[in-house]
């Protein structure tokens, strides 16, 4: 995961922004999602639903990532597999004080979803119930 974290911080001077591991860097990504959500292909329109799909799996891995390392920098976490709630699948998480992320899935549902899933806001929200839980 650091790799692919690495990776989008190369790829966010394609989209004129720096990524620096810092709280500060989240919304930078917000908004580099909100673009790149604006680029990519929709499902619905015949030969473009695996392409689209296939660029929003790959773009949800490389931010995912870069989403989760600096949530994990930021707060002392751990990258693990779990089972995400609900299905059967193991996806990538991290494990910050016994709270389970999972950023990657994050990041694909705010590029598949669009603002609603603002991953500025969650991390806003995150980190209000950990730095509470520290605090207890």
């Amino acid at each position: 995961m650091e790799n692919y974290a690495a990776e989008a911080v190369r790829l966010a001077h394609d989209f004129g922004s720096e990524l620096d591991y810092s709280e500060r860097s989240l919304a930078v990504l917000e908004d580099i999602l909100d673009r790149l959500s604006a680029k990519l292909a929709k499902p619905g329109t015949a030969g473009v639903k695996d392409s689209a799909q296939e660029q929003i799996e790959t773009a949800s891995r490389i931010w995912g990532a870069y989403f989760g390392e600096t949530i994990r920098r930021l707060w002392g976490g751990d990258w693990g597999v779990e089972t995400y709630p609900g299905t059967v699948a193991p996806v990538i998480s991290v494990d910050i004080g016994g709270a389970k992320l999972f950023p990657v899935m994050k990041v694909h549902r705010r590029l598949s979803q669009g603002e609603s899933e603002n991953v500025w806001k969650f991390y806003q929200m995150v980190r209000e119930k950990v730095s509470s839980g520290s605090r207890q």
